[in-house]
């Protein structure tokens, strides 16, 4: 089976690195070709996907000229496309506008696959990389499937009509399908399953160092992530006589608000803002047992909060327990007895719970050990990337072949 893996900027910006442990996984079985949407460049951030990858921008006159190839080719398909786009029911203005964008793009996608010989198309979002492979499967008929992470089921981008034509529609979690359904007709909610995100899960870490405990905050400088209550918590624990360390991992549109609260709480001794890191080194950090911690103080609001995330994930994987918020679907991944979670935008309860497990090595230990057997019951990319590709071959049981590692070149 030949599949085309529809993304928004991976693997050609240092961006959406939960999906590598899913590419790599899905390259070990079948050819894969990714087809990010609006590549920034043509440079690979990522080594060794095992993977191909088709990087066409936006639109160039080569975008332009496989277009217009796939519009000689099926003529009719291509113009029933451009008017559903267009003029069609359950998208907003602004989605309008996007796909309308997207859709020369989308033609040429089309064109470029049944070049490839691909067989199955599965868009990584369901916003534009959705409307791309829902396009490619109106004027091909090459079936396709959707993965819908978390700001994306709110876009009002044409969710029914994809839902309806996809093969699936995979959710990352039980509270973000509920999300979905509710905005479609009842009929469709059978179309949506939950189906997890996977990580990798290392070798078992070695015991950590004897030095002040080390707390990791893997997570994007943007307002919901809650970074304001986390460094809050984290002065309170300093004025304690809290021991601690803590990284600052990422980067993003409040940058300049958070170095301000560093300074402000005085913590430029204890708290160090890290940037973007790659993602493989962070994954080595935490199977080297470099951190103690991982928090996360995330908040919500309608139509923006946590899906499962990734970064967490990996650090359970790793023994490293998590404390973190009850927001979004945070309850989904850690258990009672993995970790510890609190109220949103409660800086002392938070303080409290990461004092808890830096004052308690057993209890980090224990539940450290209970977070990585769960992430790999229910979370290990192996588990989840079949369950996968069996959703994908359900339609047509013959495709899924014997797996194949070879990389075509595009």
């Amino acid at each position: 089976m030949k599949l085309a893996y529809v993304t928004a900027l991976f693997p050609n910006a240092p961006a959406e690195q939960f999906f590598e442990a899913e590419v790599r996984s899905i390259a070990r079985r079948m050819d894969v070709v990714l087809i990010p949407t609006r590549p920034p460049s043509a440079t690979m951030c990522y080594d060794d996907l095992g993977a191909a990858v088709l990087s066409l921008p936006l639109f160039d006159l080569r975008v332009a000229g496989l277009a217009l190839r796939q519009v000689l080719r099926t003529p009719g398909r291509s113009l029933a496309a451009l008017m559903r786009v267009a003029f069609g029911p359950n998208s907003s203005l602004r989605a309008r506008a996007v796909n309308l964008a997207a859709f020369p793009k989308a033609l040429a996608v089309a064109h470029e696959v049944r070049r490839l010989g691909i067989d199955h198309v599965h868009a990584a979002w369901l916003t534009t990389p959705a409307t791309i492979a829902w396009i490619v499967h109106r004027v091909t008929g090459i079936p396709f499937s959707i993965t819908a992470h978390q700001h994306d089921i709110f876009s009002g981008n044409l969710l029914a009509p994809k839902v309806r034509d996809a093969r699936f529609t995979r959710v990352i979690s039980d509270r973000n399908r509920t999300k979905l359904v509710e905005q479609l007709p009842a009929a469709l909610a059978e179309r949506c399953v939950t189906l997890h995100l996977g990580v990798e899960v290392p070798p078992l870490p070695p015991a950590p160092p004897a030095r002040p405990p080390r707390i990791l905050c893997a997570a994007r400088l943007c307002e919901w992530k809650g970074h304001r209550y986390l460094l809050a918590a984290l002065a309170q624990l300093r004025d304690g006589g809290v021991a601690f360390a803590c990284d600052l991992a990422g980067d993003g549109e409040i940058r300049a608000e958070v170095t301000a609260l560093v300074e402000r709480f005085a913590l430029g001794d204890r708290v160090r803002m890290l940037g973007n890191v790659p993602h493989a080194d962070v994954v080595a950090q935490l199977a080297h047992s470099d951190y103690d911690l991982f928090a996360l103080a995330s908040t919500e609001r309608e139509g923006e909060h946590e899906g499962i995330p990734v970064a967490a994930m990996e650090a359970m994987a790793a023994c490293v327990p998590v404390v973190s918020t009850t927001t979004g679907s945070l309850p989904e991944l850690v258990a009672p007895a993995e970790g510890l979670l609190v109220p949103q935008r409660d800086p002392a309860a938070l303080a409290e719970a990461i004092a808890t497990m830096l004052a308690d090595p057993e209890l980090r230990r224990r539940c450290g050990a209970r977070s990585r057997a769960h992430v790999e019951a229910a979370f290990e990319t192996g588990v989840t990337t079949d369950a996968l590709l069996a959703r994908i071959a359900a339609g047509d049981p013959g495709q899924l072949a014997e797996a194949t590692t070879t990389v075509r070149a595009v």
